[in-house]
């Protein structure tokens, strides 16, 4: 089932079940995942789905610097339920696998790091997080 069915069918469950919060959430998504055709570069629908929890986790920031506690719940809310739909990352332990099984393929060096990082995400993609996976990198790089 593709991200576009799964956001109806959650939609009319939510609507169904009277969860109104949740149903609004999922009614921005699916309005995001329908716009994509009409984007500047060709997105697909999980990277609109990124793309607007980015923009919540920033709203999110900015109301918990100016200490709005009613509206950083409703954002946790709102983040949560658009994470259901987010492809899943590989855990700090999974990362470490494929971190050190790609630096034995491969020949980087410490001066490397950031073309080996580069071509570490080209490698594996949506399926890793750059934040966990480039300390690790940098880390098993170190001495080489």
């Amino acid at each position: 089932m593709n991200l576009a069915t799964r956001l109806h069918e959650d939609m009319k469950a939510a609507l169904k079940s009277g969860q109104k919060d949740r149903l609004s959430v999922i009614r921005m998504l699916l309005s995001d995942v329908k716009v994509i055709d009409m984007a500047p570069k060709p997105t697909t629908a999980e990277q609109a789905v990124a793309a607007y929890a980015k923009k919540l986790r920033k709203a999110r920031d900015e109301m918990a610097q100016y200490k709005r506690d009613a509206e950083v719940k409703q954002l946790d809310f709102e983040l949560s339920v658009v994470e259901e739909y987010m492809p899943k990352k590989a855990t700090q332990e999974q990362t470490e696998a494929l971190v050190t099984a790609f630096l034995a393929a491969n020949a980087f060096t410490e001066k490397q790091a950031g073309q080996a990082m580069g071509a570490f995400m080209k490698a594996h993609g949506e399926a890793v997080d750059p934040g966990i996976a480039n300390p690790i990198l940098r880390a098993k790089l170190v001495g080489r």
